[in-house]
């Protein structure tokens, strides 16, 4: 019996228009110019800031439903496609174990090792597990994030129990210009833009110098600002997430990894 994965392509597809939807209405909400920048200038003329005015609210709440959707039809075609191989491996539709059968996505080998235990992978052949087995997180980093397919699980089952969290990230382009009469005398100027969540009233950038430089001015302020979502477990102790990455980014790559698996498993079947 040959493999048949059409129902797996079908959940990426699905996951793909998620994806774009999301990306068409930030898109739109960006062109209506939703925050402004503010001047503000510290009393001995040594910082200049600007801060961010929040004019239109982003609906973060559609835009983490619609993703939520993307991600767990990501999710779901890993399932899709342990079943189809078991049922082409078994030659019988519904397979054995159909029930118990997903795509692990573990941490560890023992974690991975457990999930064959019980079934998780039914009775499929020992190069299949094999190869799924080399797929798993702990055997796939990544340079910048955690391994993608952990944060595909993590984003997934956080999603059962309450909203993912979407933020303003950080600037992802800027057109800014600051001019004045600046004396030459070695003074040292320092650009610092803000690394954190980016909130109404938050100063998204400053220009700091070490002594007073009075009638210095932005002359061309133009920022773009992205969606970002936390992704990052609570540590055992109950501190706050503390990892956030681009929305479309992170979308971008774990699709990408999804569509790895899929290919690297259908090639030895």
């Amino acid at each position: 019996m040959d493999l048949d994965i059409t129902a797996v392509r079908a959940k990426l597809i699905r996951s793909q228009e998620n994806a774009q939807n999301v990306r068409n209405e930030i898109l739109a909400y960006s062109q209506r110019y939703p925050y402004s920048l503010i001047d503000k200038v510290n009393p001995d003329s040594t910082r200049y800031s600007l801060i961010l005015r929040i004019n239109e609210p982003a609906p973060f709440q559609r835009w983490t439903l619609i993703f939520a959707d993307a991600v767990n039809n990501l999710r779901t075609a890993l399932d899709y496609l342990v079943y189809a191989v078991a049922v082409c491996e078994s030659r019988k539709s519904p397979p054995p174990h159909e029930l118990r059968l997903r795509f692990p996505l573990t941490d560890s080998e023992d974690a991975f090792d457990e999930e064959v235990r019980t079934r998780r992978l039914g009775d499929l052949s020992n190069t299949t597990v094999s190869k799924i087995k080399s797929l798993q997180p702990y055997n796939r980093p990544h340079d910048k994030l955690p391994p993608l397919l952990g944060v595909l699980r993590d984003l997934n089952n956080t999603d059962k129990h309450r909203l993912l969290r979407l933020t303003f990230g950080a600037m992802m382009q800027a057109n800014i210009g600051f001019v004045g009469e600046v004396p030459q005398d070695g003074r040292q100027w320092k650009v610092i833009p803000n690394p954190g969540e980016i909130e109404d009233g938050t100063e998204i950038m400053a220009m700091v110098c070490d002594r007073s430089s009075p009638d210095m001015k932005f002359d061309r302020k133009i920022v773009d600002v992205s969606v970002a979502v936390w992704h990052a477990k609570r540590d055992p102790a109950g501190a706050a997430d503390t990892a956030r990455t681009d929305l479309l980014a992170l979308y971008s790559a774990l699709a990408t990894e999804v569509r790895t698996v899929i290919y690297e498993i259908s090639k030895i079947i």
